[in-house]
Order: C-alpha cells, then structure tokens, then sequence
C-alpha cells in the first residue's frame, strides 16, 4: 500500500466524484479509478458504490476512510519535523461584501509575518455552495434568510456541507445624500416600490429576492425598480454615493459605509431575520488559519 493510493482514496471520498478528485489532484480520471481499484485489490473490500453521478463510500470504505485520513494528517506532522512543512492556505469564497474584505485586508496585515497563501473569490451563494463541495475554497461566507433556511439545509445536506451563524441582522435600504430618503431613519417596505435600485448578481438565496416579510408580500424582484445590475460592490457604492438610487442590503454594514456619506434606513414591520455566516464541508475541521480569520471576525462583528 501506497500513501498516493490512501491520498487518492481520501480526495476521491471527499469529492464524491473520481473526476472531481482528477482535477483536484491534477490527473486523469482513469488513472483515479486505477488507483483505487489496485487499492481495493490489495485490502479486499469494496470501497465505493459506483453510480451515474458520481462515488459514495461504503461501510467497509467509511471505516477505512477514518483511518486514511488519520494517517494523512500524521504524515503532514511528520513533514513539519523534517523541516518540510507545507505552506498554510487560506482560500475563501464570499457573497460581495465591501466590511467583510475591509476585514480580510485588516487579517492580511495581521498576519503579514506569516507564511500564509490567500485566496479570495466574490461569488453567488449558490456558486459558493459549489466551491466549497468541489474544494475549491475551504470556507464561504453567505448572508441567509430565515426562511430560505430550510430549502438552503437541504442543498447543503445533498453536497456535505453545514452553515454556521455567526450574526444575526436584518434587512435595510441603503441611501446616498442624493437619494430624497437621506435623512430618514426609517421607511415602510412599500417605499421600495418607488425607488431605483442598484443591486448585486442575484441568485435564489440573494437578499435582494427575499428581503424579509413585507408588507403585502412585496418583493424588490419584481418591483420593476431595479435599474443596474452588477457583480461588484465598488459599482453599489459608487452609485450610492453619486446617484439617487438605493440598494437592498442588511444592517450588518451600516457603520461601515458613514464615510461615503451613505445611510442604512431601517425598513420597518420586519418580521424577519438574515443570518450571516459561513459554510464549510461537514467531514473537515477547518485549517488553523481559516478558524484564526473566523476568530478575528467574529471579533470584530461584535
């Protein structure tokens, strides 16, 4: 037995798929299923029930499973001894969220001294969720509503995945000086109807869709008010800070933008509640830098 057959084993389980684990692994999807027949030859037993869609394991293959893993973190201890240690990576997906790359960059030169690889990827919470189950980010930071929890439980159950709340906020209208509801502290959800909207690149989980329970089940979607659409957050600011227009967003920012002279406007009768978190594959234990940046943002979100 080999470590590249337990290495190919563990990543082939992990992704549920052999030509997931290829790309993964930078190989091809026949010598994947090669490796792990010979594996399979050599202990015995069937570690993987083959399917249209993709591998699960076996009981015989979720035994194995936990021993192979085992042996793969000890061979990473075993490296750092010998003065071979790999790298730590901390590789991130996000819904666009100016406050929390705010953050990211205030962790980056926290950590400057460390020998840490980034990445930071801005996508939908539905792209995310593929992210996170094809490894190619080890942790995703989404915004969920309270009501899309049990649709959104299911799709992460199907792909292995789990939420975790970190805070608790609510939906608001964000306004530059421009906008005639500056100086507001509050408005009735039914104002949205008349205002023009700039809002991120939805999808099914967008706050934007489902911003809470309004008042006569208005949704901004289908309000017609929607004037520009954009996958960057910059673009939401600046039209914030230059235009008229407003933006669906949560009050989890609100202090963050007083210095582009924007203003988060409650909008009243809520009955309901966005969770912001992050998600992370169910099987893994997140890395030592992954749980020091979530530490360190739970921090600073107090």
């Amino acid at each position: 037995m080999e470590l590249k057959q337990l290495q190919f084993f563990v990543v082939s389980a992990d992704m549920g798929s052999f030509k997931r684990a290829a790309d993964v692994l930078y190989t091809t999807q026949p010598h994947v299923s090669k490796i792990i027949k010979m594996l399979e030859t050599e202990l015995k037993v069937e570690l993987f029930n083959r399917n249209a869609v993709g591998v699960e394991l076996t009981e015989e293959g979720k035994k194995i499973y936990t021993q192979a893993g085992a042996i793969m973190q000890k061979m990473d201890l075993i490296r750092q001894v010998g003065g071979e240690r790999p790298r730590q990576k901390l590789y991130i997906s996000s819904v666009p969220n100016s406050r929390l790359v705010e953050i990211f960059s205030l962790f980056c030169q926290l950590k400057k001294d460390d020998d840490l690889q980034y990445q930071f990827l801005e996508a939908t919470v539905e792209e995310i969720m593929g992210h996170m189950h094809h490894h190619t980010s080890e942790i995703g930071f989404v915004f969920i509503s309270r009501r899309q929890q049990a649709g959104f439980a299911h799709q992460l159950e199907h792909k292995k995945l789990e939420f975790v709340s970190m805070k608790k906020t609510k939906p608001c209208l964000l306004v530059g000086r421009n906008s005639p509801l500056y100086g507001l502290g509050s408005v009735d959800p039914s104002v949205l109807q008349t205002v023009k909207l700039v809002q991120t690149r939805e999808d099914f989980y967008s706050i934007s869709v489902h911003p809470g329970h309004l008042k006569e089940d208005i949704s901004v979607r289908h309000s017609g008010q929607t004037v520009v659409h954009t996958n960057s957050d910059s673009v939401v600011t600046s039209l914030l800070e230059h235009t008229d227009m407003g933006t669906v967003s949560c009050d989890l920012l609100a202090g963050r933008f007083e210095r582009h002279n924007l203003r988060a406007i409650s909008l009243t009768d809520m009955k309901d509640s966005i969770h912001f978190g992050y998600i992370k594959r169910k099987r893994d234990e997140l890395s030592p830098a992954a749980a020091q940046f979530v530490d360190y943002l739970g921090k600073v979100l107090k």
